[in-house]
């Protein structure tokens, strides 16, 4: 992690995306297996202890999903007690066309409550429909059934 530190103070970042390895299987490409993805405490870790060495970065979003966290400058993004990390899109593209000089403050809004760091959302948009796939592995039992209820 130190290591780490030392490359946000040379290059002073206004985000740090910190993101775990998504595993899509073996190929000659590359030598990653399922044993290189980190699981999102570990990610949430290594931010935590980034933070701890770079007090100008605060732990401002995380979707556990996706193995990712976001840090933000804190000077920059975190007003009025809560972070801005978000991007109003319209505002944004209305700067561009007009030629003018602008920054990140000027079309950032406020990080949505589910997005922040640890809310207990972890992420996901509560407003979306989530879907977990059942899995059938080979050699292990489906999962149970829930039972229909006996009608009288």
């Amino acid at each position: 992690v130190e290591q780490y530190a030392k490359l946000v103070d040379i290059g002073k970042p206004d985000f740090i995306e910190i993101k775990g390895v998504t595993y899509c299987g073996t190929n000659d490409a590359s030598s990653l297996t399922i044993k290189s993805v980190p699981y999102h405490n570990e990610v949430r870790a290594f931010g935590e202890k980034l933070c701890s060495l770079k007090e100008e970065y605060g732990l401002a979003c995380e979707h556990e999903h996706s193995l990712s966290i976001l840090l933000a400058r804190k000077d920059r993004f975190y007003k009025e007690g809560s972070w801005h990390t978000w991007i109003d899109y319209d505002k944004f593209q209305r700067l561009v066309k007009s030629g003018e000089r602008f920054g990140a403050e000027d079309y950032m809004v406020e990080t949505p409550s589910w997005a922040v760091w640890d809310a207990k959302e972890k992420g996901f948009d509560p407003a979306e429909t989530r879907f977990r796939k059942v899995r059938n592995h080979p050699g292990k039992s489906p999962p149970a059934q829930p039972k229909e209820p006996v009608s009288a």
